[in-house]
């Protein structure tokens, strides 16, 4: 089974796939990139609260200055917002219920408290807001040539290599 597809450069710096300068091109012309965000004015969406707006900005910034979001993900960064305040809010009901050992709204309080925690999850790793999915995200640097071509130096790097 094929995985998803990857970026041209992705592909390119990996060095498993061989492609010709015209597939290269035909390629990169086929990927899609999102536009960079107009301006330097961070809308959030008209259906966030108010208390979340400080909270968008701050994330929204971040994710631009790494290059991840554009402005068409405006409407996910919210829905990962308002999935993180309801995960918290149940978070909170089911600490009062264990401190009131209110064992039978444990149940389905757990149930809500994990439904979000998946929305907010998914949307998480779907940002790149996660450790692992950011690790997706990057682009890996190609391997870097000695640049003084000392044979020495070139086997001395070689075995470094091999007992590490």
């Amino acid at each position: 089974m094929a995985g998803p597809r990857q970026p041209t450069d992705l592909v390119v710096l990996n060095g498993r796939k061989h492609l010709t300068k015209a597939e290269t091109e035909a390629r990169r012309a086929a990927d899609v990139k999102a536009p960079k965000p107009k301006g330097k004015r961070i809308k959030p969406p008209a259906y966030l609260p108010e208390s979340l707006h400080k909270k968008f900005r701050s994330l929204a910034k971040q994710l631009i200055s790494i290059g991840i979001l554009a402005q068409i993900d405006y409407d996910c960064l919210a829905r990962y917002l308002l999935a993180e305040q309801a995960y918290l809010a149940v978070t909170e009901q089911v600490n009062r219920a264990i401190a009131n050992q209110a064992i039978s709204l444990l149940e389905d309080l757990s149930k809500t408290q994990t439904r979000y925690f998946n929305q907010c999850s998914r949307a998480a790793a779907d940002l790149g807001l996660t450790i692992s999915s950011r690790c997706r995200l990057v682009v890996p640097k190609p391997p870097e040539d000695p640049a003084d071509g000392d044979p020495i130096n070139d086997m001395l790097g070689r075995e470094r290599r091999h007992q590490a």
